[in-house]
């Protein structure tokens, strides 16, 4: 016999030992390689061709545009009309109306920190303008300030650009500016009169009638002078008066709530002497 069969002989059972472990080994591998998951997937796919459209968007056919040049300086101490220019310089006609606002501050820059308004009625539309075509632009101004209109530059794109118009300002003048203007109106009308007094004294020249007009104008323009002087000092006559009418007025209420207090100081010092009296006599009669 060879040494292997004698060694097998010996061994029988290491050698059944190891086959069992062989066959149960084989065993639980095919059983995990049945059962775990593969990495196949069933796809089905379908290739289409063909054009989406996700949105639209056209060249607006209007822009809008302020035309008014300069700022514009109003005096003016009560209640005035304002206004600006605005044009449609797009390719095409507005579609639709647009609106706008006025803003307001009483110095400063009105476009940063100015005041919304509110607008009255006709006012705060824009009309559709054709091509080319323009538009005026009013608002009511009840203050001295800095006005300035504002709209968007597309009509009804809340997007679009503001614009803004050029600033006007509204200034009211004090009396002694008043009185300033004035004079310049009162001497155009005395140099009119001498002018027109002028040609007279030219036609009169070989009368000697010359000298006597020219002393009646001036006659006259003193008499203007003396006038407003007279004027004036009736007027300050008139305030003088009113105001020692008011003061003497208070005096007199003054003196007469100063005697009322002292007539009640009076009478309750007379109450509360027939109340001692009284008091007295009471005890007298029961002592």
């Amino acid at each position: 016999m060879s040494r292997l069969n004698k060694f097998k002989q010996k061994n029988q059972l290491l050698f059944l030992l190891l086959k069992v472990s062989l066959i149960w080994y084989v065993l639980l591998f095919s059983i995990n390689y049945v059962t775990s998951d593969t990495a196949a997937h069933f796809t089905n796919s379908k290739e289409t061709s063909g054009d989406v459209t996700i949105g639209t968007w056209e060249d607006p056919d209007s822009y809008l545009r302020f035309t008014s040049k300069g700022n514009d300086n109003i005096k003016a101490c009560k209640a005035v009309k304002i206004s600006t220019d605005i044009k449609n310089t797009g390719p095409g006609d507005m579609k639709e109306s647009s609106s706008y606002h006025v803003y307001y501050i009483e110095n400063g820059n009105p476009e940063k920190h100015g005041k919304k308004l509110k607008l009255g009625k006709g006012e705060g539309v824009i009309p559709p303008l054709d091509k080319g075509k323009s538009t005026k632009l009013n608002f009511q101004a009840s203050s001295p300030g800095v006005y300035v209109f504002t709209t968007k530059e597309i009509a009804g794109d809340s997007s679009s650009k503001t614009i803004w118009s050029k600033w006007i300002k509204i200034n009211c003048p004090s009396s002694k500016t008043a009185d300033k203007e004035e004079n310049p109106l009162d001497k155009s009308t005395e140099n009119t009169e001498e002018k027109e007094s002028k040609p007279q004294t030219n036609e009169t020249k070989d009368n000697g009638v010359k000298q006597v007009e020219s002393e009646s104008t001036v006659e006259e323009t003193e008499s203007t002078e003396e006038k407003k002087e007279d004027k004036s000092k009736e007027d300050k006559d008139k305030e003088e008066k009113v105001i020692e009418e008011e003061v003497e007025t208070e005096v007199e209420e003054v003196k007469e709530e100063a005697n009322a207090s002292v007539k009640s100081k009076e009478q309750n010092l007379k109450e509360a002497e027939n109340k001692e009296e009284i008091t007295n006599e009471q005890e007298g009669e029961k002592e």
